[in-house]
């Protein structure tokens, strides 16, 4: 009997767990390339937005399991969870302004992944592209579109995907 969406949906999550503790590991050292902490942040959002849809949603298994694209869609959906919703009571601006941020942060973390959207953006943290003539190598990219990160607003965003890994058996996003 194959795996169940149970199992798959856990096993992301575990696997998120662990790359986002790497993530913080390099982006805490700072002695690393850029592209290196965010290559695993944008594994840790992707692996657990597929588990919170594997889990919550009737998205087919298929999908889930070949799609990179799924993050910018899950952080809206786990901002308007009950939880966060319970979290932000009677700080609706702050939420908004929470849900504004990470809706451009969230499709910025999912191009890292260099098969996104590899024509009109093609910088990744994982492989060099082309760019102007030249070959760019994601080890000595500013990736300055990620900047946003360091500012308040990045720094709740990370919190709360830290949430999400951390409370993933008590938060559902239906």
């Amino acid at each position: 009997m194959p795996p169940d969406r149970d199992e798959w949906s856990r096993a992301y999550a575990k696997q998120s767990r662990s790359d986002f503790a790497i993530y913080r590991l390099l982006a805490a050292k700072g002695q690393v390339a850029a592209c290196h902490p965010l290559h695993y942040l944008q594994m840790a959002c992707e692996k657990i937005a597929k588990a919170y849809r594997f889990r919550d949603t009737a998205t087919l298994d298929k999908r889930l399991t070949t799609e990179h694209v799924a993050f910018s869609q899950f952080i809206m959906s786990f901002l308007s969870s009950a939880a966060i919703k319970q979290r932000y009571r009677g700080r609706d601006e702050q939420l908004r302004q929470i849900r504004k941020t990470a809706r451009a942060l969230a499709r910025e973390i999912e191009r890292l992944a260099p098969a996104v959207d590899p024509e009109t953006s093609p910088s990744n943290a994982e492989y060099p592209w082309e760019q102007g003539g030249r070959v760019i190598t994601p080890c000595e990219f500013d990736f300055s579109n990620l900047s946003l990160l360091r500012a308040p607003g990045g720094r709740t965003l990370l919190r709360l995907i830290e949430l999400a890994i951390v409370d993933f058996d008590e938060i559902r996003i239906h």
